[in-house]
């Protein structure tokens, strides 16, 4: 027997005893959660026997013994979703219990330990280690370190020693299929068997191929706040979801996927990336979307325009009238510029004086407006001003309530007095009727002084919106502040709020007191961060202040080029530098070689990151006379690809409009499937989608629609049609009618 026969015996009886201990705790936890089971049940019959029916006639120890049962079947529930969990986990395990192992002789030991890596620890009775989680402090050596001199970090300190073996093993229903040793880096056989095959509906865990620089990522904790840099395909929404995952494990005392927030950029995408964090074996975190916790939080008072609303106006309204005054809104109110003015404005609006008057009830003072004076600029100053005014109004309340009881028992005496009463009852309903239309003025003057109307204070920061410029030395043109001060007004007394007004409302609601601080969230992930504006950071920093957050996007995709975050450096000012980290992803992991290229001369900066080394065929970009040539041709080439064996297909279009009239030529002779709005389904098939919903997601085929010089003509649509291309695994075509888009005519 040769080494390496020896070597694969050793190694499948070490698979077969790590099964046999997997088998053995699944059928422990089985009869675990068959017991909970079974007492559950018998809870529930000792409830309705010792119990009955809960009512008020029984009795306070009735309901003391009902609470004690329900507290008890809470455990209960709490015990059986537990042994639900360990089930996954072990049955997870007993297919493909690990994927890499690592031998680490520590300073001072003269025998090498071997460390077994895989999605869970497994750990016997005696306490001995199976298999360690991919995420303990010495599994981190297998992603960073070479063979040679090695250490990690744990909480004793930093250990040392040195790295004899590093081997990779894919075992698929408890047989491996292969294993191999491999050095500084997780081998490019396990990427390129994975990046080669088909993209599944749901994104996929990366644990077993994490990179030394991915791996920076997941595991920093020495920075409050990280910026993540990194080009189209280097899995940065990947390496999101497994920071998550290993902060959950190494923090499990403390924090809870409760505790942790995603900002994804749709719904399309919150169900794309839904699967990653169970197949890691923890449960999923709360996931919005930015417009979602907006529209929320501004409530149901106005309609209010949707982001794809925003979209499609920008690239399909080119010709309308009011369309350059709109852009030079959206841009204006995406600036940094007008992030301070914002901020001076809140200071003016909690010292402007509020017309605070006399309180007086049939010549009494009840409270005087100095009085009044005094509480909102002293006694209440520390507050945000909807909690200030809030105070004042519950004072004046409170002081004018017993004037208000003993009016209503002088109404009452007068009106027992006239002797047209037989029954009190009746006398007090009248009397209280009665005091309260007398004090209707009163009222109506505490409901004006104490008044929180958030489109009203708004509307007023417009109304002297020079006066702001010029405080803050703002350059600017006076035509230009005229023309976004008027375009605003006029669009506030309409029914439907505009977009870009919606962040700045959310931002005044939020520091002058209308919206608590989200205290119990500890963890923030906001993804596609290009796509953020510097307001919308401050919103989410004044939101989440005493979070962690991890910032995750790509500069070159900025699918809006009107509201977007421009650079970094503009959000600088948010983030305290000394506690803020930048780190750079540079390689990409997505598509082939040949996409790769092609894609990136699409830009105007030179892209230096690597990508895999992985080949396929070259671009297409295939010329039409019509439009319905274009649709035609997809038909073939739908049915063609489908042939070879690719699951997913994007036909990617410029809008919506465009996306539905592509759907509805090709229903009904292919099979296909659309994506018209932000929080539809996505399905892994062939699917026609905007392109500015399909930013984040992956296709094996993306079939770009009509690219021709009327659709992609303007320099603000160059980065939305990279996005487009970067979305291909495998094969990317585009098409045009009539004359190319410029972007692509550079390239010749």
């Amino acid at each position: 027997m040769d080494r390496n026969d020896y070597e694969w015996k050793l190694e499948n009886e070490w698979l077969q005893d790590v099964l046999k201990e997997a088998q053995k705790q699944l059928d422990k936890n089985n009869e675990l959660k068959e017991k909970i089971r079974t007492d559950a049940i018998e809870t529930q019959k000792e409830l309705w026997d010792d119990v009955g029916s809960v009512s008020a006639i029984n009795g306070l120890d009735q309901i003391v013994d009902f609470m004690q049962f329900i507290n008890f079947m809470k455990i209960q529930k709490r015990s059986h979703e537990s042994s639900r969990k360990f089930q996954k986990k072990y049955e997870r395990m007993l297919l493909s219990p690990y994927f890499g192992r690592i031998d680490f002789i520590e300073n001072g030991e003269e025998k090498a330990g071997k460390y077994y890596i895989g999605i869970s620890n497994l750990i016997n009775d005696d306490l001995d280690f199976f298999i360690y989680d991919w995420r303990a402090p010495i599994s981190s050596m297998f992603y960073d370190c070479e063979r040679g001199e090695a250490n990690y970090k744990c909480p004793e300190g930093v250990i040392d020693g040195k790295l004899t073996l590093k081997r990779q093993y894919k075992i698929n229903s408890g047989k491996i299929e292969y294993m191999f040793d491999s050095n500084l880096k997780i081998d490019d056989e396990v990427l390129q068997d994975i990046l080669g095959k088909s993209t599944d509906s749901k994104m996929k865990a990366i644990v077993t191929t994490i990179q030394r620089e991915q791996n920076k990522v997941i595991r920093n904790e020495e920075y409050k706040n990280l910026i993540v840099q990194g080009p189209a395909g280097s899995g940065k929404t990947s390496v999101a979801l497994h920071r998550i995952a290993y902060l959950l494990y190494k923090h499990r005392e403390e924090i809870t996927p409760e505790n942790i927030v995603i900002f994804s950029p749709n719904e399309i995408f919150n169900d794309y990336i839904s699967n990653v964090l169970p197949e890691l074996g923890e449960d999923n975190m709360y996931q919005t979307t930015f417009k979602e916790y907006m529209h929320k939080a501004l409530g149901d008072e106005l309609m209010k325009e949707d982001y794809c609303e925003m979209m499609e106006y920008i690239l399909d309204s080119k010709n309308k009238l009011n369309y350059e005054n709109r852009i030079s809104n959206i841009k204006y109110k995406s600036s940094v510029e007008f992030l301070d003015i914002l901020k001076l404005y809140v200071t003016y609006v909690e010292k402007t004086d509020r017309n605070f008057t006399d309180i007086i009830f049939r010549g009494s003072l009840i409270v005087s407006s100095k009085d009044l004076q005094e509480l909102f600029f002293k006694d209440y100053i520390r507050l945000p001003l909807k909690r200030r005014l809030k105070k004042i109004k519950e004072r004046i309340l409170f002081l004018i309530e017993p004037y208000k009881k003993e009016r209503i028992k002088e109404v009452a005496a007068e009106l027992e007095y006239t002797g047209s009463y037989i029954d009190k009852v009746e006398i007090m309903q009248d009397s209280i009727a009665i005091v309260k239309e007398e004090m209707k003025g009163i009222y109506h003057e505490i409901s004006r002084i104490t008044e929180f109307n958030l489109i009203d204070i708004y509307r007023k920061l417009f109304e002297k919106l020079e006066f702001f410029s010029r405080e803050l030395n703002i350059e600017y043109c006076e035509e230009k502040i005229e023309e976004i001060k008027s375009y605003t007004l006029e669009n506030l007394g309409g029914q439907k709020l505009n977009y870009e007004d919606q962040p700045p409302l959310l931002y005044l609601k939020i520091v002058l007191g209308d919206i608590p601080k989200a205290s119990e969230i500890k963890y923030v992930i906001i993804d596609e961060a290009q796509d953020y504006t510097p307001l919308q950071y401050e919103i989410l920093y004044q939101l989440f202040e005493s979070a962690n957050m991890t910032i995750l996007g790509d500069l070159n995709q900025s699918i809006n080029p009107f509201m977007n975050v421009g650079g970094y450096n503009n959000i600088s000012h948010i983030f305290p530098q000394s506690n803020t980290c930048i780190i750079n992803l540079t390689k990409s992991y997505r598509s082939t070689m040949e996409i790769t290229k092609f894609s990136r001369k699409l830009l105007n900066n030179e892209i230096t990151d690597e990508c895999v080394q992985r080949n396929g065929d070259r671009p297409l970009l295939l010329g039409f006379s019509e439009e319905e040539a274009i649709k035609e041709r997809l038909i073939e080439d739908i049915k063609v690809y489908k042939e070879r064996g690719h699951k997913s297909i994007g036909i990617i279009t410029r809008t919506v409009k465009e996306a539905d009239e592509v759907y509805n030529f090709l229903k009904g002779r292919v099979h296909v499937k659309a994506i018209m709005k932000d929080d539809d389904e996505y399905v892994s098939d062939t699917l026609v989608i905007p392109a500015y919903l399909a930013k984040g997601l992956e296709f094996d085929v993306v079939l770009i629609y009509n690219v021709g010089n009327e659709n992609y003509c303007c320099e603000e649509e160059r980065l939305l049609l990279y996005t487009a291309c970067t979305r291909a695994l495998h094969i990317l075509c585009i098409y045009y009618s009539g004359e190319c888009t410029p972007f692509l005519k550079e390239r010749e």
